[in-house]
């Protein structure tokens, strides 16, 4: 769901605004302050099936290095606001929260209104919690229900600089009853110089991030996997994050996924993706929200290798539902979530040089 996405960014999209060029950078409590006082914005434009290349350096504390981001086709993109949490509905609940995130998102007729409440103390930021409200209507149905879930999750202590380790609180998910999923992300920050983006050149401190997930039923561990990403943040809190195989930390690696994020005062106009033909297309699964299963109807323009799947909020692959040679023409393909907990979901059609990606919302 979304709050697992913004979750993990609490932990680095951070403002850094007191080192000299190229100085080792460190956190403090102003920083924090700074960037999510009311009146920013963070813009984040991302790809969850990445196939670029990125020098992603090296681990050292002791000289200064570059980095620029690859070129990469925008799949997603998203919007997080920092308010006033005396401005939220929602704000009577978390009376701790010195910060609030918030973003709208309207599909077929749904609303999806989300506010997460965080607190930053002298030396430590906390999510205290989150709300996500649903109202509007779908398929003839009114449509008004308010997911509230209050926490107290530790992001990490502060002043932070190179060297340090940041071990967030575990975050538990209900998969079915009796099976749940346990998340937890460290990161070490291990490198610092100066980062290309889109819009400019900044410095930036680098952390190694590890991502656990272990899914228990019954009490038992029954399966466990690891993901690796390596996180940049700049002095002005913008963030460049890429998900890279089996813990590579140097050198030129494969990048699996990549995310930009820039904070902001107003939006600004990005290319989300090259131009297809008109008769290669992805349609709006319907229904949509749906529970548990929805149609998704495709279009593919010549004869190639067709894929369809689908992924969470984490940029992790949850379902194939279709990998196979197409000729041109119509297709249809029914998507049982069944086995998934409620939240946002994004499918991704892929055939030959034609990408397209959109988003779901299952609600159960």
């Amino acid at each position: 769901m979304k709050h697992y996405t913004y979750g993990l960014m609490i932990v680095t999209v951070i403002a850094l605004l007191q080192s000299a060029a190229f100085a080792q950078i460190t956190i403090t409590v102003s920083d924090l302050q700074n960037l999510f006082g009311a009146g920013t914005t963070n813009f984040t434009y991302s790809n969850h099936d990445s196939m670029e290349t990125m020098n992603v350096g090296t681990p050292s504390t002791s000289a200064a290095q570059s980095w620029t981001i690859p070129a990469f086709v925008v799949l997603d993109s998203s919007i997080l606001d920092n308010v006033s949490p005396a401005s939220t509905p929602f704000a009577s609940d978390f009376p701790g929260a010195t910060y609030a995130e918030t973003f709208t998102e309207t599909d077929t007729g749904v609303t999806l209104s989300y506010y997460a409440y965080l607190e930053l103390s002298n030396d430590s930021l906390y999510l205290i919690g989150f709300v996500e409200h649903l109202s509007g209507s779908s398929g003839g149905h009114a449509i008004d229900s308010t997911l509230s879930q209050h926490e107290m999750k530790f992001a990490f202590h502060v002043p932070l600089s190179l060297g340090e380790v940041a071990v967030g609180s575990p975050d538990t998910v209900v998969l079915a009853p009796g099976i749940m999923q346990v998340v937890t992300t460290s990161s070490t920050y291990d490198a610092y110089g100066s980062l290309t983006l889109p819009n400019g050149t900044f410095q930036a401190l680098r952390s190694n991030q590890v991502t656990t997930f272990k899914i228990y039923s019954g009490g038992s561990l029954v399966n466990s996997s690891t993901s690796y990403s390596l996180v940049w943040t700049t002095q002005e809190g913008h963030q460049l994050t890429v998900g890279v195989d089996s813990g590579a930390t140097s050198g030129t690696v494969h990048v699996i996924s990549i995310s930009w994020t820039r904070v902001g005062q107003t939006q600004t106009a990005v290319n989300k993706s090259v131009g297809q033909p008109v008769d290669f297309a992805l349609a709006q699964n319907y229904p949509n929200p749906f529970n548990p299963t929805t149609k998704i109807n495709y279009q593919v323009a010549a004869l190639s290798h067709v894929s369809l799947k689908i992924y969470n909020t984490l940029g992790q692959e949850v379902a194939t539902l279709v990998n196979d040679t197409k000729g041109p023409g119509a297709y249809s393909v029914n998507f049982d979530a069944s086995r998934f907990s409620s939240g946002l979901y994004f499918y991704r059609l892929v055939s030959g040089t034609n990408v397209a990606a959109k988003k779901m919302l299952l609600i159960k």
